[in-house]
């Protein structure tokens, strides 16, 4: 217990000072980095194997809540946009995947989550479920998410920007409770019949069921949803427990292979919808950067572009992913049956 105690000390501390500092997802990138740095300086680490699954089943009801009819109807007066960002995501995950599937020693899963253009929290704990290695998946978005933080704001200077905490105050507090129970026996349910990320699905089709059935609309406490990321950034840090460095710089270089790609890939996407729908470029590239959603829409707003544009996008990628991701990993346990 004390161990636990201790990581989850060491992860606040790390979250704390990634939000001092600014870093968009500080609480998730905060305490994984600081849980890593501990833990590869030999210092021992753990939390609970059952965090990633309530976490996850957390992460899909807030997935679930941001589903609102604006969004919708913004994505058809985008139409156009909309369609070509499928295509990109489509693109992105087709090349991408398969570049990580032939790298030696990588499973499918492994190369299907290391493939998916952001969505880092999900991904980190839908991967913590499966026999995939977390540690490569980790390191591999850590790659990207790192060049997006630190890298397109040398270019595209960020706002001085305010953030508050809401405590933890819950509007509607029988709607949350109502909709985590149901989230938890569906995901029981669908983890019964080995439904790929079944506390993430449960969560999302829990959320739908009764929004959809009686309008219920709530959020999260803020502070609830941060505290969520740190205690899966400190799960996900717990992993690197004894991890020694030199053993990953194969993985550090797939990553950073895989980040040119899709590099390129955004990169053209964005090119096409600068000259086909007459969109501003920088528009256009904060639209269609693949993740680090908080710091394209900051950048958006410094740099008087469309931010509602850049934001609906980047939900949109978020939602998507979030939705397609486990039909995916449904179809790769099959073929990996039939095989």
């Amino acid at each position: 217990m004390w161990l636990i105690i201790r990581t989850l000390i060491i992860g606040v501390c790390g979250a704390f000072l990634a939000h001092l500092v600014g870093l968009p997802s500080a609480w998730l990138v905060g305490a994984l980095i600081s849980v890593v740095v501990v833990a590869i300086s030999g210092i021992k680490v753990a939390m609970p194997k059952s965090t990633s699954s309530m976490v996850s089943l957390f992460l899909g009801i807030s997935v679930a809540l941001n589903i609102e009819a604006d969004l919708i109807d913004q994505l058809i007066y985008w139409g156009q946009s909309a369609v070509l960002m499928c295509g990109m995501m489509a693109a992105l995950l087709a090349v991408t995947y398969r570049y990580y599937a032939r790298l030696p020693g990588w499973k499918m899963n492994e190369a299907l989550f290391c493939a998916v253009p952001g969505n880092l929290a999900i991904m980190l704990a839908m991967a913590q479920d499966t026999n995939a290695n977390v540690r490569r998946i980790a390191l591999t978005h850590s790659v990207r998410l790192l060049f997006l933080v630190f890298l397109v704001p040398l270019f595209l200077p960020l706002a001085e920007r305010e953030v508050t905490l809401r405590g933890f105050y819950i509007e509607h507090p029988e709607q949350m409770i109502a909709t985590v129970f149901l989230a938890v026996i569906l995901g029981w349910i669908l983890g019964k019949v080995r439904v790929p990320a079944a506390m993430l699905v449960g969560g999302i089709a829990a959320t739908l069921i009764l929004k959809l059935s009686f309008g219920w609309h709530w959020k999260f406490p803020e502070m609830m949803l941060l505290t969520l990321l740190v205690f899966l950034g400190c799960a996900i840090g717990s992993r690197f427990d004894g991890l020694v460095l030199r053993e990953v710089i194969p993985e550090l270089k797939a990553a950073m292979g895989g980040l040119i790609i899709t590099l390129i890939i955004s990169g053209s996407f964005a090119a096409i919808l600068h000259y086909w729908n007459d969109i501003p470029w920088t528009q256009a590239m904060l639209a269609y950067a693949p993740g680090g959603m908080e710091v394209m829409v900051a950048i958006a707003m410094n740099q008087e572009v469309d931010a509602l544009f850049v934001a609906t996008h980047q939900m949109f990628r978020m939602l998507t992913m979030s939705m397609v991701i486990p039909v995916l990993m449904y179809w790769l346990d099959k073929k990996r049956t039939l095989t």
